[in-house]
C-alpha cells in the first residue's frame, strides 16, 4: 500500500481509535501512547493491507486487542494463584448487591433507554455510529447519555 493510500485509508480513524483506547486504558497518555503504537504496527504490515476489507474495524480490533494485551502484562497475577493461565475458584456464587441494583435499574428503563445503554455500554459504539444508526444527531444522543447515566446513578 502506498503512503498515500495508507494515509488516505487508516489516518481518518485517529479520533476513534484514541477514544477506544481512552476508554479501555487509564490514562490519556497511555491512550495516545497506544494509538501512535497502533499506527506502527499498521505502517509496519501495510504490505498486507489492501487485503482488508473493512480498515476501520480492521484497526479498531487491532487496537482493542493492543490495549487488552497492555492491561493483562499490568495486572499481577493474584495472590495464591502465581499462574495466571488457572482460573481461581469462584468465591461468590453470583452477582453482587450493587450488580443486581444495577440490572433492577437498567430494566426499569424504558426501551429507547435499554437500547442506548446496549449500543454505547455492552456494544462500545461510539456516538457516531449510534447517530448513524439512529437518525440522530450526535449531541442529542451526548445529553441523552448523560441524563441516562444519572437517571441510573439516581436509581441505584
Amino acid at each position: 500500500m502506498a503512503p498515500e493510500e495508507f494515509s488516505r485509508t487508516f489516518l481518518p480513524f485517529k479520533g476513534e481509535l484514541y477514544r477506544i483506547a481512552r476508554r479501555l486504558l487509564a490514562s490519556e497518555e497511555a491512550a495516545a501512547d497506544a494509538v501512535q503504537d497502533v499506527y506502527l504496527k499498521l505502517w509496519d504490515s501495510r504490505d498486507r493491507l489492501d487485503a482488508v476489507r473493512n480498515p476501520k474495524a480492521w484497526s479498531a480490533t487491532m487496537m482493542r486487542n493492543l490495549c487488552i494485551d497492555r492491561l493483562r502484562a499490568a495486572t499481577p497475577p493474584a495472590a495464591g494463584n502465581p499462574d495466571p493461565e488457572t482460573p481461581e475458584p469462584e468465591t461468590e456464587s453470583g452477582p453482587t448487591e450493587r450488580q443486581e441494583r444495577a440490572l433492577a435499574a437498567i430494566r426499569r428503563l424504558t426501551p429507547q433507554e435499554r437500547e442506548l445503554v446496549r449500543l454505547r455500554l455492552i456494544e462500545g459504539c461510539s456516538y457516531e455510529e449510534i447517530a448513524q444508526r439512529k437518525g440522530q444527531s450526535e449531541v442529542a444522543l451526548r445529553v441523552a447519555f448523560h441524563r441516562l447515566k444519572n437517571k441510573l446513578k439516581r436509581m441505584i
